[in-house]
């Protein structure tokens, strides 16, 4: 229950601020009518997924870092720490907009979709389901982990890093036939060539860098990392 009325704070604090709205809809929105024109070169199976997980990326990786550095700012993130919250408590809290939102971009996502394509295919819906809930969670905590281990300026600059690295180099935009040998197997340190092959298994049957069975396993030990990792950096920020 704390770390949802925090969660119920956030929402009503932060995700109308511009850079919330800027990189978490507009951005992603930008991107995917750029990748429209690509439709015919890089076929739809690539390009449909590939917007969903743009989006996931963008949205559920813009509440988290917003927040945390405003609150930084502020110092209300110094009386958050003095109160009866484990390091649990706050990975939690603030991950669950980051989640919420990114949830919500892919709404934007399924529309702007099937306003380019003209439908939505969706042959496995329980894989694109986990696609893009576990896509949304493993973004934001990335996000929490990176805006409680930085300061909030080089936490912009670290995140901003990180997500274009994902998109040019994660498996995202490029099909793997397209990526130079040298350079293929970076998608594999990236969590998003994973969120990205189950999204396109659930909606089309197929893969293309690695299978969605693998997929879900290692987002699975991503997410319980990047939430291990969170916590402990907290725990040290509450340890006098």
């Amino acid at each position: 229950m704390r770390a949802l009325r925090i969660f119920a704070k956030d929402l009503r604090a932060y995700y109308l601020k511009a850079p919330v709205l800027s990189w978490g809809i507009l951005f992603p929105v930008t991107v995917m009518a750029l990748m429209s024109l690509n439709m015919r070169m890089f076929g739809e199976s690539r390009v449909v997924p590939a917007m969903f997980s743009i989006t996931l990326l963008f949205a559920s990786s813009s509440m988290a870092q917003v927040a945390i550095s405003f609150e930084k700012l502020s110092g209300a993130l110094a009386r958050i720490l003095y109160l009866p919250l484990t390091g649990a408590d706050l990975v939690l809290a603030k991950s669950l907009g980051g989640i919420a939102y990114g949830i919500g971009g892919a709404g934007v996502a399924a529309l702007v979709s099937y306003i380019v394509a003209g439908h939505l295919v969706m042959i496995r819906p329980l894989y694109f389901i986990l696609g893009v809930v576990l896509g949304a969670v493993v973004y934001s905590l990335i996000s929490v982990l990176i805006a409680f281990y930085y300061d909030p300026v080089h936490a912009v600059a670290v995140l901003n890093i990180v997500r274009f690295s994902m998109v040019f180099l994660g498996g995202i935009l490029f099909p793997k036939a397209f990526m130079p040998p040298r350079l293929a197997w970076l998608a594999y340190l990236f969590p998003s060539v994973y969120v990205t092959e189950v999204i396109r298994f659930g909606m089309y049957n197929t893969w293309d860098y690695i299978d969605p069975y693998t997929s879900l396993i290692v987002l699975a030990i991503a997410i319980a990392a990047l939430a291990y990792a969170s916590a402990r950096i907290i725990i040290r920020i509450l340890t006098p």
